[in-house]
C-alpha cells in the first residue's frame, strides 16, 4: 500500500469521531508516553526509599494513580502495548494475544508478522501493525495536526509497532542479531541519517561492560532475600551477581540487563535532537516501551537483587533523560506519561517460603496436558469419536462429536466438567458465553470478554487457581493471568499540565489514550472503550 492509499485509509477509518472537552492548558510541545514492560505498580512504593531520579519525580511530583488495573483477562505484552496506545480493549482491537491460531487454518499468527514488510537499508521487516484493527492516539494526532511526528521506540518489536498505531511517522525496534535499532518498510524506504549513525556508533562496545554488578550497598538488596535463589533462571550455572556477558554475545543478551533500556533512551535522545521533536511549534508524541524489566523479571522474579537494581538504574537514567528533554523543549513544555503492558506473578516458591502465602508451580506438559489427554482418550472411548476432542489451542473437535450425535452444548458441557476435574483449573469459558451477553455472570466472566475478539478467537479460555504458575519451565515466572499481580500497573503523569496527587480510585489503562487526546485537543474515534480521566483537565 502507498503512502496515498494509507492517507486515504486513515482518514476512513477516523471518520466517526467523538468531540471531547479541550485540554484547559496549552497542549505539550512533546508528549512521552512510555510503557515499562512487565512493571507491577508497587515498585514505585515497596523501593522509594532507593530512587532519587526519574521514578521518584513521577511518584512524588506527578498524578500517580495508585489503582490502576487492566480490566482484562489476557495480560500479555501484545495486548498490553495496543490497550496503552488505542484505548481499546482486545475485544474491540483484534489483538487478543502475543501469538494466536487462526481458527480457519490453525495456523499460528505472531501479533505483528506481515509477509508483505520488507527490510530496510538490509535491516528489519517482516512485520507492521496490520492486525491492529483499530487506530491510535498517535493517528488521532497526526489526523488533527499532520505536521506533528510520532515516533516509536522499544527493544521489542510488538511493543514499538503496537504504541505506534497505524500510521507513526516510525517505529524502531532493537535487532538481537547486530545490536542495531531496525524498522521495516511498512513505515519508511530508508531510515533517516542519525538512525544509521547512531547504529554505527558502537553504543554497546562503548557503554556496556564486561559484566552486570551491583550498583548499591550490599545491605539494600538482602532485605528482599537471598541473591541466589534455588527458582531464579540460571546464568553460567549461577543466578547470582555478577552476571557476565559472554564474550561475543552482548547484542543477544543485552535486554536481559539494564543496558538494553539504556540504548533505547539514548536512542530517544537522538530522535529528539535530530527530529526537532517539540521544538517545530506543534506538538509531538514520542512513545518508548523499556523492555528489560520483563526479560529480568521473568528470569529472575520480582523479588531479586537483579529486579531492584535494575529498577534503581531505571530510575537514574529517566531522571537524566527528562532533565535533557526539559533541556532542550523547555520543562513546561514536556508532558510524561508511564505506565505498564501488565505485572508479573512472584516467584512461586519463593511466595511459599519467604512470605508464608499458597503458592505452587505447576508444569503443563506433565500436570495439565498429561492429565487433559488422558481424560480426552476416555471420552473418545465413551463416544466412540477417533482423533482428539480436545484440540490444540483451546479448540474443540466438534465436527466429530456431532457425527455420534452430540451437539455443541453437550460437547461443552462435558468439556467443561473435564477440564475443571483437573487440578490447577479454576474455570472455562466458552465462545458462547464470552459472547452472549445474557450468559449469567461469574468471576472474571466480564475481564475474559473484554479480551476476546471471537474472529481469532478460540473455542474456549481457561483460568487457572490464584498465585499457580503454570509454566513449562522450573524456574523463573510469567504473567498473562487474570489476577491483581498480573493486571495491577501503575498510570502517572507528570510535567506539563500535570498536579501532584495520589488518585486511589479504579482506572484502567485504556483510560490513557483518550486523557492525551484530550490533553492534545484532538478528537477519538468510537472504537475507544476508555475514558478520559477526570483529574487531567
Amino acid at each position: 500500500m502507498n503512502i496515498t492509499s494509507r492517507r486515504i485509509l486513515l482518514t476512513v477509518i477516523v471518520s466517526a469521531l467523538i468531540v471531547i472537552e479541550a485540554f484547559a492548558g496549552e497542549a505539550p510541545r512533546l508528549i512521552i508516553f512510555i510503557s515499562v514492560d512487565q512493571m507491577r505498580e508497587d515498585y514505585f512504593e515497596r523501593f522509594a526509599p532507593y530512587y532519587s531520579g526519574g521514578l521518584r519525580q513521577l511518584y512524588t511530583e506527578g498524578t500517580f494513580y495508585s489503582n490502576a488495573n487492566l480490566n482484562y483477562a489476557s495480560s500479555v505484552t501484545c495486548l498490553g502495548h495496543a490497550t496503552l496506545s488505542t484505548g481499546a480493549y482486545p475485544m474491540t482491537s483484534g489483538i487478543l494475544d502475543n501469538e494466536w491460531l487462526n481458527p480457519v487454518t490453525r495456523k499460528s499468527v505472531y501479533c505483528v508478522e506481515d509477509t508483505s514488510a520488507g527490510k530496510v537499508d538490509g535491516e528489519g521487516g517482516g512485520e507492521s501493525p496490520n492486525n491492529l484493527l483499530v487506530t491510535a492516539i498517535g493517528d488521532w494526532l497526526k489526523t488533527s495536526s499532520p505536521k506533528s511526528k510520532v515516533i516509536t521506540a522499544s527493544g521489542k518489536d510488538r511493543a514499538a509497532i503496537l504504541m505506534g498505531g497505524k500510521h507513526p511517522d516510525c517505529a524502531y525496534w532493537y535487532s538481537r542479531k547486530n545490536g542495531h535499532m531496525v524498522t521495516s518498510d511498512y513505515y519508511t524506504q530508508h531510515v533517516p541519517r542519525w538512525v544509521t549513525e547512531f547504529n554505527s556508533s558502537q553504543w554497546i562496545e562503548k557503554n556496556v561492560p564486561p559484566a552486570w554488578t551491583k550498583l548499591l550497598p550490599e545491605s539494600v538488596y538482602t532485605k528482599e532475600g537471598p541473591d541466589e535463589f534455588i527458582a531464579e533462571a540460571k546464568v553460567d550455572s549461577s543466578s547470582s551477581f555478577p552476571h557476565q556477558f559472554e564474550p561475543g554475545k552482548k547484542t543477544e543478551q543485552l535486554l536481559a540487563t539494564p543496558y538494553g533500556d539504556l540504548l533505547v533512551l539514548d536512542f530517544a535522545r537522538e530522535a529528539i535532537r535530530a527530529e526537532k521533536l517539540g521544538q517545530r511549534g506543534v506538538s509531538d508524541l514520542l512513545c518508548l516501551s523499556l523492555s528489560d524489566c520483563d526479560y529480568i523479571g521473568h528470569a529472575f522474579g520480582s523479588n531479586s537483587h537483579e529486579m531492584i537494581d535494575h529498577l534503581v538504574r531505571l530510575d537514574r537514567a529517566l531522571g537524566s533523560f527528562f532533565a535533557d528533554a526539559q533541556k532542550a523543549i523547555g520543562v513546561s513544555n514536556v508532558l510524561v506519561v508511564l505506565s505498564a503492558d501488565h505485572g508479573v506473578m512472584p516467584l512461586p516458591e519463593f511466595l511459599s517460603q519467604f512470605k508464608h502465602e499458597r503458592a505452587r508451580r505447576i508444569i503443563y506438559q506433565t500436570e495439565i496436558k498429561k492429565q487433559l489427554d488422558s481424560l480426552d482418550q476416555l471420552l473418545q472411548k465413551e463416544w466412540n469419536i477417533h482423533g482428539q476432542i480436545f484440540e490444540n489451542g483451546g479448540f474443540l473437535n466438534y465436527a466429530s462429536a456431532a457425527r455420534v450425535g452430540k451437539d455443541s452444548l453437550q460437547v461443552e458441557r462435558r468439556a467443561g466438567h473435564i477440564l475443571q476435574s483437573i487440578d490447577g483449573i479454576a474455570d472455562v469459558y466458552f465462545r458462547r458465553e464470552l459472547m452472549d451477553a445474557r450468559t449469567p455472570d461469574r468471576p472474571y466472566l466480564s475481564e475474559f470478554r473484554r479480551s476476546y475478539y471471537p474472529p481469532r478467537g478460540e473455542d474456549y479460555q481457561i483460568r487457572y487457581c490464584e498465585y499457580c504458575l503454570v509454566s513449562s519451565q522450573t524456574t523463573g515466572t510469567s504473567h498473562g493471568s487474570v489476577y491483581s499481580y498480573d493486571t495491577h500497573v501503575p498510570i502517572v503523569f507528570w510535567g506539563a499540565g500535570a498536579k501532584r496527587a495520589n488518585v486511589t480510585r479504579e482506572v484502567h489503562t485504556v483510560d490513557i489514550a483518550p486523557t492525551l487526546a484530550r490533553i492534545l485537543n484532538v478528537e477519538y474515534p468510537r472504537t475507544v472503550d476508555g475514558v478520559p480521566l477526570e483529574e487531567l483537565k
